[in-house]
């Protein structure tokens, strides 16, 4: 495996205790991690290794599990076709460096409004979590690979093991990422530092002439908290908080609501800056949080006005768009999705620019602490004062073969699935996943009705966990539809990212949802949940995704085709904490003809 030098944007010496309650933003340089190309023929080795790494320059150094010492880890990069073998090495030693807690709600309910500050309230360490040794699972998120190499969430590896993988890498050039996928502890691995981009090449999108080497950059984000001493100084700790929603019953976990981290970091470091050039910058953005999403904006730093005519959207999770398309507004970035970017500097020479998350109810930039969003700093551009000579950057008029699909383009004999998201009585995530209940079925307990456009349809309840019986079992290189539909009376603002594994899919509609029928203490629909006006799809969700946003009160049908690809895989929320929870549940794809018998049997067992 051939490696690049140590990456880029190294932090300066920063104190060995802590020293500051607040940290300043755009104080250090962006992190550009090391690329790793693997070869071919041989078993690449790629380690698991703990590591103290600074995340900012005024903290101590932080306790992290990484890949190779890194964080993010390293950038893998490969060739479209090129297949590929890596051995994942497990060489972590001791207990999870993440501190986790259980907070009181604070505030109005549900009171979690302000639990995001720095600092543990004075609440203990939890104890499972002080005793959690490694047990680790790599997945390639996006990447197209038989089961045994997905990254099978029960099939963690301890340290001194190894999970040996078989890539083959047949898609397109491709924005992919890496990271640990053991369940129920895939957010603690990924916080800890678990996690890498991927990166597929070909020779059409080398033949475009888009920014590359230095010009073509990652821009990891995730969102971070950290414990504080008793002085409530910031020792750099990484901290997860959860606010208790129920009693504490011994021997059980409590149920409890996940909360976001106060910083963002891009590339591991907290609120960092980057020195650009007045010219256009290729920029591959991923959203590597646990759960937070991000609606992002440019500003001009001295007016605090949003730039304009500067960012095209080039590309979506599978890959390149057929051609740019601008953006002045808002850049919505679920967990797990990523956008490939342009932006052109040329306009800005001598300026910062500022990229911030945002909400509508406030100017963009400004604060928003009742929504989560204590600082909404995310990193800084400053743009060299030398003006770039020449007419502004044009991208090809033409990118890539891709159309869009539509419903009429998806084959008729296509298999259509539908699975519900809501939340039970005591106000948790489930994921629901519905079969047909036949012409017979009534309302009731574990029964949801849907008002379509061809009529009502009848649906049970399957399964609601991880461990309960498969249902879903599909062919390999079929088409399927997916519809989610996130239903909540009490409209709770959650999205979840649903990720679905070895299929690369479009965004076919999005429809507003009517969800006054579900009856969350009955488990069922008292009557039909039912559809409303038609909703835009976002340039930036318009290509190939692997994780589509679902918003509450919507309905979301997505389409595409499995891989050729066999085995056991899974579909799930990324949210982490919620895919922990068991809103995850298997896919089992098989060749047609193996299908046929598996459903001839299961026919037979059913009766």
């Amino acid at each position: 495996m051939s490696r690049s030098a140590a990456g880029s944007g190294a932090l300066p010496n920063g104190p060995s205790s802590p020293q500051v309650s607040t940290l300043t933003p755009f104080l250090d340089p962006l992190r550009i991690p090391p690329t790793l190309k693997p070869r071919t023929g041989v078993t690449n080795v790629v380690k698991l290794v703990a590591q103290k790494v600074r995340l900012h320059s005024q903290l101590p150094t932080t306790p992290m599990w990484t890949y190779e010492g890194h964080y993010p880890g390293p950038t893998i990069e490969v060739e479209s076709g090129q297949k590929v073998r890596i051995a994942w090495q497990n060489e972590l030693t001791g207990t999870s460096p993440v501190k986790g807690v259980f907070v009181q709600p604070v505030g109005p309910p549900p009171g979690v409004s302000a639990a995001n500050p720095p600092g543990a309230q004075g609440a203990p360490a939890r104890s499972e979590l002080t005793r959690l040794t490694p047990w680790t699972s790599v997945h390639v998120h996006g990447g197209q690979q038989n089961a045994v190499a997905d990254g099978l969430p029960d099939a963690g590896v301890t340290p001194g093991g190894v999970q040996l993988c078989e890539y083959p890498n047949g898609d397109a050039a491709a924005h992919l990422f890496y990271h640990d996928h053991a369940m129920p502890i895939t957010a603690l691995n990924v916080t800890a530092g678990l996690i890498g981009n991927y990166i597929i090449r070909d020779p059409d999108e080398e033949h475009l002439g888009l920014p590359s080497g230095a010009y073509e950059i990652p821009l990891m984000l995730a969102d971070i908290n950290f414990d504080t001493d008793p002085a409530g100084r910031i020792n750099g700790q990484i901290l997860v908080k959860r606010v208790l929603a129920g009693p504490v019953t011994p021997g059980a976990m409590p149920p409890a609501v996940s909360t976001t981290g106060p910083f963002t970091m891009v590339n591991g470091v907290v609120w960092p800056y980057l020195e650009v050039e007045a010219r256009a910058y290729r920029f591959r953005m991923v959203n590597a949080s646990v759960s937070r999403g991000y609606a992002l904006a440019v500003l001009d730093e001295k007016t605090g006005k949003p730039v304009t005519g500067a960012i095209q959207v080039i590309g979506t999770d599978g890959g390149l768009l057929d051609r740019a398309h601008p953006v002045d507004g808002v850049l919505t970035i679920n967990a797990a999705e990523r956008v490939d970017l342009l932006i052109d500097f040329a306009g800005f020479a001598g300026k910062n620019l500022r990229l911030v998350n945002t909400i509508p109810t406030v100017p963009a930039g400004s604060p928003a602490p009742g929504a989560g969003i204590p600082f909404p700093e995310v990193m800084q551009f400053r743009v060299a004062g030398a003006p770039r000579k020449g007419p502004a950057y044009q991208p090809p008029k033409k990118l890539s073969s891709f159309t869009r699909i539509t419903a009429a383009d998806v084959p008729k004999d296509a298999v259509e699935r539908f699975v519900m998201l809501s939340m039970d009585a005591s106000g948790m995530p489930k994921m629901s996943e519905l079969v047909d209940a036949g012409p017979k079925a009534r309302t009731g307990a574990g029964i949801v009705q849907i008002a379509l456009s061809g009529g009502t349809r009848t649906f049970r309840i399957a399964a609601q966990s991880f461990e309960e019986t498969t249902n879903f079992f599909a062919a390999s290189g079929s088409w399927e539809k997916w519809t989610f539909l996130n239903v909540d009376p009490v409209g709770r603002p959650l999205v979840h990212p649903m990720h679905i594994h070895l299929m690369n899919f479009q965004l076919i509609e999005r429809r507003a949802l009517d969800p006054a029928g579900l009856d969350a203490t009955l488990g069922g629909t008292t009557t039909p949940l039912t559809l409303g006006a038609t909703l835009p799809i976002a340039v930036s969700e318009s290509g190939w995704k692997d994780t589509v946003g679902v918003p509450v009160n919507e309905a979301v049908t997505v389409a595409g085709r499995f891989g050729e690809k066999t085995g056991r895989f899974v579909y799930h929320c990324h949210i982490l904490d919620h895919e922990d929870e068991g809103m995850m549940r298997p896919l089992v794809l098989m060749p047609p003809a193996v299908l046929t018998i598996q459903n001839l049997m299961m026919a037979m067992m059913n009766g």
